[in-house]
């Protein structure tokens, strides 16, 4: 019988079979029972269960351009290893599903620099869905303390764009997230009720490009030596005039 989780950490190694419904009967009542008693190891399956959908969801997509090495990185990085514990040995899985995808769509750019720009606006879709399954939000803080914050803990500037009501947007927190290029602002939005992504990252990637990004419309842009993308779920009406928005806002 699988031993009770008595620890978050505990969670590790049995979360991905559990998502990928690879865990044993008694396995999975043992997580299931510490998901039920603990919030934030639920969400965290939450964003492994968001994850493990894009990436079935898309993998006709990315496996045209995926060749024999990278997948060979991918199976190996999965593979689970052995590792010294006070107590004894136990077995670990070293990449979540969301890791693996970000490592495949990352892999995409370092093989195929023709698929630079998508891969980009793929792992900036993926963390989108991420961050909206699990991320806090801070909506009593304003743009220009952001703006503060992030300057003092990152240090470059960052220029937030504030809420605006005649929009129908509001300003709910801004994050440091891990893309492809490496690790950019994330500012997180409603508008008109849905999730909106602004990126910006202190560095040139593309030029002005419209893409679809994993069922995401992607805009990405670069002004000043740095590179902007607004990220919105399907093709919303009016996203043109967001976009405008940020760039006189975002400099």
């Amino acid at each position: 019988m699988d031993e009770k989780i008595s620890r978050c950490g505990d969670l590790d190694e049995r979360l991905a079979p559990y998502v990928d419904g690879e865990a044993s009967p008694d396995a999975r009542r043992a997580v299931d029972a510490h998901l039920s008693a603990c919030p934030p190891c639920r969400e965290r399956y939450e964003a492994e269960r968001t994850a493990r959908e894009i990436l079935h969801g898309s993998r006709d997509q990315l496996r045209p351009a995926a060749p024999g090495a990278l997948r060979a990185r991918c199976a190996a990085s999965c593979r689970p290893v052995v590792v010294r514990r006070p107590g004894g040995l136990r077995r670990w899985v070293p990449l979540s599903l969301a890791a693996s995808l970000l490592l495949a769509v990352a892999g995409v750019f370092l093989f195929s620099a023709a698929d630079h720009v998508q891969a980009f606006a793929d792992g900036l879709a993926l963390d989108h869905v991420k961050c909206f399954k699990v991320g806090e939000t801070h909506a009593a803080v304003d743009a220009s303390t952001w703006s503060t914050r992030w300057e003092q803990r990152q240090g470059w500037p960052l220029a937030v764009p504030a809420s605006a009501p005649a929009k129908n947007l509001r300003l709910l927190t801004v994050r440091r997230c891990l893309s492809t290029d490496g690790w950019s602002a994330h500012l997180m939005y409603v508008w008109n009720g849905d999730p909106l992504s602004v990126y910006v990252l202190p560095r040139v990637v593309s030029a002005d490009r419209l893409l679809d990004a994993l069922g995401h419309q992607a805009v990405i842009w670069s002004a000043n030596g740095r590179t902007y993308a607004v990220l919105a779920e399907g093709h919303p009406a009016g996203l043109d005039q967001m976009v405008n928005y940020v760039k006189a806002n975002a400099k």
